[in-house]
């Protein structure tokens, strides 16, 4: 099997995407600064970057430009105005989604649109809800030597209905993942995952390597705790990979990004619903 490269697993243990989701949220729904969300996204995709928002699939007859050098405060703008006509409740669609991909996993998006291979080839992006439930706004972020890249896409059309997960659903998934793996991995006795490293160390190197400025104040204690268990299980990843036993443990241990990326989406989710009950 060909293995992920080292980039993109990362991206895929512990996704910025996450962070950014819930501060850009936070902020549209009036709940943080505009200074706080700039030092927070700033700190998550590289302090100090130039900034460029893509429209990639924008038309030519569009008025706007296809390519914008800006900074953050114009992301913000940007977020702003293609959300200010979306419903906010607790039955309606977040105003921002996490929307994270990789293998044997699809984005929920429409199929075979730009934005949808846009988040499979990055692995995650962010849902911007808007006023008709037909149209749809995907931001994905990129960070690479300086600058930030944006890529902008409208999706039009619905959404493709995904299986609804609660927190504690997406805890057990997790839960289950982690027993499966480890009795795959004794069972074909790859030998002891991890190579008796804390995983608690790794989760502190990948917001070592991050930067992450941790979540906005006010996030739901539960949805907190599922990010955390999230966090867990890819050092176990992490610390697997980098162990004596190395790639050798990935068809055991790689598929347990897919409950991790499940529960990101689903604490994202279920913060923005608490925050309007």
């Amino acid at each position: 099997m060909s293995h992920p490269q080292p980039a993109l697993l990362a991206e895929q243990l512990w996704s910025p995407v996450q962070n950014s989701a819930l501060w850009l949220a936070w902020w549209l729904h009036g709940l943080v600064a505009t200074d706080a969300v700039i030092d927070a996204v700033n700190a998550t995709q590289s302090s100090g970057a130039e900034h460029q928002i893509l429209f990639p699939d924008a038309r030519e007859d569009l008025a706007r430009a296809r390519s914008l050098h800006t900074g953050v405060t114009e992301v913000l703008r940007a977020a702003r105005a293609a959300t200010a006509q979306a419903p906010t409740g607790v039955a309606e669609q977040p105003l921002v989604s996490l929307v994270l991909a990789g293998p044997g996993q699809v984005p929920p998006l429409p199929a075979n649109t730009a934005a949808s291979r846009a988040v499979s080839r990055r692995g995650a992006g962010l849902l911007l809800a808007g006023g008709d439930s037909q149209r749809h706004h995907v931001v994905v972020p990129s960070a690479s030597e300086g600058l930030v890249t944006w890529e902008w896409f409208q999706v039009e059309g619905p959404l493709p209905a995904v299986v609804a997960h609660s927190l504690g659903e997406a805890e057990e998934l997790l839960r289950q993942a982690v027993e499966q793996a480890t009795s795959q991995v004794s069972a074909a006795g790859v030998g002891r995952v991890g190579g008796g490293v804390d995983p608690r160390l790794a989760v502190g190197t990948l917001a070592d390597a991050f930067g992450l400025p941790g979540l906005p104040p006010g996030v739901p204690r539960r949805a907190e705790q599922l990010m955390a268990r999230a966090d867990m299980v890819a050092a176990i990843v992490a610390v697997a990979r980098r162990s004596e036993v190395g790639a050798s443990a990935d068809p055991y241990v790689l598929p347990l990004l897919r409950a991790v990326r499940t529960a990101r989406m689903v604490a994202v989710d279920y913060a923005q619903r608490e925050i309007v009950r």
